[in-house]
């Protein structure tokens, strides 16, 4: 059928058209400029001969309404929609922006597949797009590459368009009197005759998955027909070989996604002739009910396949085959658009081959095309952060921990280290208190009982000052990351920690001394029955085992395994009881179900909080203790020369000094008690290398404990993305605590509220 060539008219006095972009079934997308404004802008014209069928026109008017009511930087942007009288007759146009880059279809030609960051940042946007028409009541139904397109933004990236939202489904269509007639004709419109039992004809040509067309299979069910609304009356119906009564009318090449249909058999009389309206006038409730075919056989969900009635998930499966694609090079199911479709229902997706993509980040994909919509993430958004979620394991974590922290160097080290205070300050206690020990101001016992009541408060105030740490710095990054416009301020996080510090102390200490009493019980457990087991096998065989040293070996192991993962569990009490406002046992249950969610990562994150002090604090120690060998040489000589004399193998030294008990450990295992103390230069000299130890250790101290702070707040938004959960809630945390009092503050939040609040809502 000719299009009338509309390239220098003007639509509407309004609009000249000066190029021609590309056609479809319904019409041709011009470059046009607005005489007002001299705007580019991109104008859809349905052609006239169009214009006498009602389904058309409705089909524009819907797909105006559709596209303008999202407002979004991730759609295209619907700017006019109207009609304009031209020599030919009535025409509809819908104006656009005008998008000068490529569509992903595009990229993928060329590119076959892209990388892990690059799919995730255009799913991201796209997945954003989607999920605010899914909260409009908006079904899009033909989401593939070519309906999305890139547009550069002049900074050197580029923004994410979802295009067409043509053939979406608006939920809130009533259903008006005069659908799909059953076997009578609409006034002006043409009609086809159902043919049943119809065999012959072959559909080799137009038929194959990869080209666009938005045709459909039929189930060999009796009376079921398929017809284009562009086919003419003149074309033959043809079946699929070796099914009868099934009718099927092929769309052309040109056609857009919508023109084919498959009716339920109920709606059908095969001796009666139906109209190909498909929709009527008034509403496009023919359109969307159980029955409706509509959209791109490579990206249809299985419901679509079948013509069910359709809900958001279906997108979702959609979403999920692109990102198939866009990893993999191809689709989940290629071939002839029977076998596709027939596929999409009933075979489950061959698995996805791709380089550079965590086997958890496969698995969300392979959720997203479950057959079954209840398995699917309910919600484009969920899709989205689940897949960011698990596209990175604990190297992703550690590199945006030292991201963010180096931007916020000053403010982690300065929150560290003013709830860091009261340990410096006993930590200069207790030097004072060895110096005032080796002087022999105090008595040895009075010494000893003052330092060991120094170092208890030091290791309780140390617990307790790092949860206050941990959670500020959670609060601070939580919020930057969520809220990133908003300065990082202080005060909001410690107005927080001063609401809820009885909450959080109690949590936080709790959580921190769990692990070692889940690492006692265990080892008592396990080398208990070990034990028990060994000397019983002894009894009974006659064989001498060593019970005692299998069964510390054994607890040992399970003591650390049992350890590490009671520390996991944990690990995000603090954050769930500042962020959620959590009680206590409600923290330890959310924070045991976060952790399962991503425990491979968390355990990981874990070691590295626990082994990185370990290994920092045992490095300086040996360093402290190599330079204070330096400066003494003779004594260093001296050790040598009693280590000699000493039994081969490896000596320990319980006391530190050379008093005490020493054991001896090789050819001649030994265990010595003397008595000779040290003299006072040596305790001098002992008691400064252990003071310049604990300076040092001070601020390095700091900077681990703010950089594991980091980490957590981050395995905490982790997880969280993981199990598909909204963030709103922590949007809205942050603005009640804000408390915005300028009227532009107060502008932003309400329209923020009114995009995340269903359309259904009042």
């Amino acid at each position: 059928m000719e299009y009338p060539d509309l390239v220098g008219r003007t639509i509407d006095g309004k609009y000249r058209l000066t190029r021609e972009l590309g056609r479809g079934g319904m019409g041709t997308v011009y470059l046009g400029v607005h005489l007002g404004t001299e705007r580019p802008v991109a104008v859809k014209v349905i052609s006239p001969q169009f214009m006498q069928r009602a389904e058309f026109v409705e089909r524009f008017r819907r797909e105006a309404r559709a596209a303008g009511r999202l407002r979004h930087p991730n759609v295209v942007d619907v700017t006019d929609f109207g009609f304009s009288e031209l020599s030919e007759g009535p025409v509809a146009y819908l104006v656009m922006e005008y998008l000068d880059g490529c569509s992903l279809g595009e990229i993928l030609d060329e590119e076959k597949n892209l990388p892990v960051a690059w799919t995730l940042d255009i799913l991201e946007q796209v997945c954003s797009a989607v999920n605010e028409a899914h909260q409009q009541g908006i079904i899009h139904r033909d989401l593939k590459p070519d309906n999305i397109w890139l547009e550069p933004n002049r900074r050197g990236g580029y923004t994410v368009k979802v295009l067409d939202f043509g053939i979406a489904k608006l939920e809130d269509y009533s259903e008006e009197p005069g659908g799909i007639t059953d076997g009578h004709e609409i006034a002006g419109l043409p009609t086809i005759q159902v043919h049943s039992g119809v065999t012959g004809a072959e559909l080799e040509a137009s038929t194959a998955a990869g080209d666009g067309l938005a045709t459909l299979v039929a189930e060999p069910r009796s009376a079921t027909t398929s017809s284009s609304a562009e086919a003419e009356t003149e074309n033959d119906p043809v079946s699929l070989p070796g099914e009868e009564k099934t009718a099927i009318y092929i769309t052309p090449i040109e056609e857009d996604a919508i023109q084919t249909r498959i009716s339920d058999p109920a709606d059908v009389d095969p001796k009666v002739s139906v109209s190909r309206s498909l929709i009527s006038s008034h509403s496009s409730g023919g359109l969307t009910r159980a029955g409706a075919v509509l959209g791109t056989p490579l990206y249809m969900s299985p419901e679509q396949c079948r013509g069910d009635v359709l809900d958001a998930r279906s997108d979702i499966y959609s979403l999920g085959v692109i990102a198939y694609q866009m990893l993999s090079g191809r689709t989940p199911f290629e071939g002839d658009y029977k076998v596709v479709m027939a596929a999409h229902r009933d075979l489950p997706p061959p698995p996805l081959v791709a380089r550079r993509v965590r086997k958890k980040m496969r698995w969300a994909i392979e959720a997203a095309l479950s057959k079954d919509p209840e398995k699917r993430p309910q919600t484009a958004l969920a899709f989205s952060d689940e897949l960011q979620a698990r596209a990175d394991g604990i190297f992703g974590l550690l590199r945006r921990s030292l991201v963010i922290y180096s931007e916020h160097l000053p403010k982690f080290l300065l929150i560290t280290a003013i709830f860091q205070l009261p340990v410096i300050v006993l930590t200069v206690l207790q030097i004072v208190l060895s110096f005032l020990r080796v002087s022999n101001i105090f008595s040895d016992t009075t010494a000893g009982i003052l330092l060991a009541g120094v170092v208890l408060m030091l290791t309780f105030m140390s617990a307790f000052c790092s949860v206050f740490n941990v959670g500020t710095i959670v609060w601070i990054v939580v919020q930057y990351l969520k809220m990133p416009l908003r300065p990082v301020r202080l005060r909001p996080a410690l107005r927080e920690i001063r609401r809820n510090w009885k909450r959080l102390s109690i949590s936080g200490i709790v959580a921190a001394f769990v692990p070692f009493v889940v690492a006692f019980a265990i080892f008592a457990i396990v080398f208990a029955i070990v034990w028990g087991v060994l000397h019983l096998t002894s009894m009974l065989t006659g064989f001498s085992l060593q019970a005692p040293l299998v069964g510390l070996v054994v607890g040992l192991i399970a003591t650390l395994v049992g350890f590490f993962f009671a520390y996991a569990s944990t690990m995000l009490v603090i954050p769930v009881a500042m962020i959620e406002r959590s009680s206590f046992v409600q923290a330890f249950k959310r924070s045991r179900e976060l952790t399962k969610r991503a425990l491979a990562t968390t355990v990981a994150a874990g070691m590295i909080m626990l082994l990185t002090p370990m290994i920092l604090a045992g490095t300086l120690s040996a360093l402290i203790d190599l330079a204070g060998k330096g400066i003494d040489p003779a004594a260093a000589t001296e050790q040598a020369r009693t280590e000699q004399e000493q039994p081969d193998g490896v000596h320990f030294n319980a006391s530190g000094d050379e008093s005490g008990i020493r054991y001896s450990i090789g050819r001649q295992s030994s265990v010595k008690i003397t008595d000779d103390r040290m003299d006072t230069p040596k305790r001098v000299k002992h008691t400064l290398l252990e003071s310049i130890f604990q300076i040092i250790w001070l601020p390095v101290q700091i900077i681990v404990l703010s950089f594991s702070a980091i980490i957590v707040a981050l395995l905490y938004l982790k997880t969280r993305l993981a199990g598909g959960e909204s963030m709103d809630d922590l949007v809205d945390r942050f603005d009640d605590e804000s408390r915005p009092k300028k009227r532009w503050q107060q502008r932003v939040r309400s329209r923020r509220l009114q995009s995340i609040r269903p359309q259904s809502e009042p």
